[in-house]
């Protein structure tokens, strides 16, 4: 199945895979939940508490880096 990849750390979105439905549930940095669309100058990052993408300016993004 098709799946989301998000560091684990600070939730920024890292890009798509495909993975066993069952290694979801075992995994941290993956998810079934697609990002929400995003433009330019804006990164999904995912809540893990609440299971659900928000999308944030690189600004922020670039400080969740530091």
């Amino acid at each position: 199945m098709k799946a989301y990849l998000f560091n684990s750390n600070n939730g920024l979105y890292e890009g798509e895979t495909f993975e066993d439905a069952g290694m979801l549930q075992q995994e941290d940095g993956i998810t079934a939940v697609p990002p929400p669309d995003y433009g330019h100058g804006q990164v999904p990052v995912f809540d893990s508490r609440k299971k659900e993408w928000a999308v944030i300016p690189v600004t922020i993004a670039k400080q969740l880096l530091n």
